[in-house]
């Protein structure tokens, strides 16, 4: 049936293990993938220095509020996205995405690792956990 000794069987088991933690490593957005994937309260973006850029739609922004402060550029794809906020992250700071689940930010934050050298933070759970923490948010400007 097949010419592969039990030590090959075994290597290639090894790899295709690896490569599976590889691409689930990846995939979380966390370390060295690009972007990190986690829930922030505001005063810890804040903390950070970091650009925080709320990529949801104009009418999620009036619905629920907004971060005081924050950049309002609705995602729609890396390059137009870059052509607004690349120039305050030209210092090198942490780009903060916020949308309202954490989904289009896991998703932007994709889009975007490898193209800027900055590191990349998606809010998981977006604005819909910033405000169930206790965030008060304000009308957008």
């Amino acid at each position: 049936m097949s010419n592969f000794t039990k030590r090959q069987v075994l290597g290639l088991s090894a790899l295709a293990l690896v490569g599976v933690a590889g691409i689930g490593y990846a995939m979380t957005g966390t370390g060295e993938a690009g972007f990190d994937h986690r829930f922030m309260t505001v005063d810890e973006m804040r903390a950070t220095g970091g650009l925080i850029v709320d990529i949801r739609t104009a009418p999620e922004w009036s619905q629920t509020g907004v971060i005081e402060g924050a950049e309002l550029v609705t995602f729609t794809d890396p390059a137009s996205f870059l052509a607004k906020v690349g120039p305050q992250l030209a210092d090198g700071r942490d780009l903060i995405l916020v949308c309202r689940s954490g989904n289009r930010t896991s998703a932007a934050a994709r889009a975007l690792q490898g193209m800027i050298p900055n590191r990349i933070v998606s809010v998981d759970g977006g604005m819909s956990k910033v405000i169930a923490s206790g965030y008060r948010t304000v009308s957008p400007s």
